[in-house]
């Protein structure tokens, strides 16, 4: 009893020293890698729908679709429902001209389950600059950031720093594996902000880093005068008739965690991907300039951005026309326009080696050239 109440103690030290001395939130040692349960882990911002939503048609039973995912390096097809299961695929949805024709969910489990976006909120906050300049609390996304957040002025390359920039991860600003933890698991997210320092000039070169996103949210909510929750349930969120509450993560002091932290049904992120498949229109109604939506899926290598990646929308290949916000864990909004399809894939964390052996891009463009 004595020796494990010493070795209870010192894996207590030895945890609290690693905590304190590299400024990791001590939250994050006991919760590990990020998971399903996040969500409702934290202090968060709840976004209920309205009595009247948008329902997608279902077709009675699924369509038949064979694809090949490539883990085993055979050309083995197998129906779509069996790759599903072979990974730690919880929902996946595709729809065709707003009818759901095909809908795998894990253990037949609830389809109005909330799933962690992760990095798809970066397309989210991407769309919400994009409104926020149609509504003009923003100039346009050339403006400069230090007009909203003056504080960045610590650092002489943040005085060139735009939101472009952000949206592009041109930022030139340095990575910090302590800095995400602390916007992760921390309790401050302000505090972060003004301890960020740059390694080159912005709009040299891409660098893909979850800060860019977050200092956007707070611009964001800077320009409009209220909390991204509150502004993406008024332009974004009602406008497309979500189903199912959304819940968008937040640090002690109520503000939201805009790089990874948005919470929707997968019915409900199809509905952000049928926004952007319809060019910006809601049923004859414009809610997104045609403007921002034709600057988010063009490609645009200047000022150090790359060929595939735009304005926080990843570009797919140029003779499918097809792009897709993705996520942590290779969660998927896969849309394509040409053919009215939108795919939904959330999934779990999964063995390593599967999961980079599988390749959903390919998987989805197989499934697009079958329908």
């Amino acid at each position: 009893m004595r020796s494990q109440g010493f070795a209870k103690r010192f894996i207590f030290t030895a945890l609290f020293l690693i905590c304190t001395s590299s400024c990791v939130p001590l939250k994050s040692i006991f919760l590990g890698h990020p998971d399903k349960n996040d969500a409702y882990r934290f202090d968060s911002n709840i976004i209920y729908p309205q009595e009247a939503n948008f329902q997608f048609e279902k077709l009675p039973k699924n369509h038949l679709i064979q694809v090949n995912d490539w883990t085993r390096d055979l050309p083995e097809f197998k129906p779509l429902q069996a790759v599903c299961k072979t990974h730690e695929v919880r929902e996946m949805i595709i729809i065709k001209n707003d009818t759901i024709i095909f809908d795998y969910r894990k253990n037949h489990k609830n389809q109005l389950k909330l799933h962690s976006a992760y990095s798809i909120s970066k397309s989210i906050v991407s769309c919400l600059i994009g409104m926020a300049i149609e509504d003009q609390f923003i100039e346009d996304e050339n403006e400069l950031v230090i007009n909203y957040l003056p504080e960045l002025i610590k650092d002489k390359h943040s005085a060139s720093l735009t939101i472009k920039h952000l949206l592009n991860h041109t930022s030139g600003i340095k990575s910090s594996l302590t800095m995400d933890g602390q916007l992760y698991y921390g309790n401050d997210i302000r505090k972060e902000i003004k301890k960020v320092r740059f390694e080159s000039n912005p709009g040299e070169r891409q660098k893909y880093l979850n800060i860019n996103t977050q200092i956007l949210g707070l611009v964001l909510s800077k320009a409009v005068g209220k909390s991204l929750s509150e502004y993406a349930k008024e332009r974004l969120w009602h406008p497309i008739g979500i189903s199912n509450e959304i819940l968008w993560s937040t640090d002690k002091k109520g503000v939201e965690k805009a790089f990874c932290c948005v919470s929707a049904s997968t019915l409900d992120y199809a509905k952000f991907g049928r926004l952007y498949l319809n060019g910006g229109v809601w049923n004859d109604k414009r809610i997104l300039s045609e403007y921002w939506y034709n600057q988010s899926i063009r490609r645009d290598t200047s000022d150090g951005s790359s060929f595939n990646f735009n304005y926080s929308w990843h570009i797919g290949l140029e003779q499918y026309g097809d792009f897709m916000a993705i996520g942590l864990y290779k969660q998927h909004l896969y849309i394509y326009p040409e053919k009215g399809i939108i795919i939904v894939l959330n999934n779990d964390r999964e063995n390593k080696l599967d999961a980079e052996r599988v390749n959903w891009w390919n998987v989805f463009r197989q499934i697009v050239d079958q329908l």
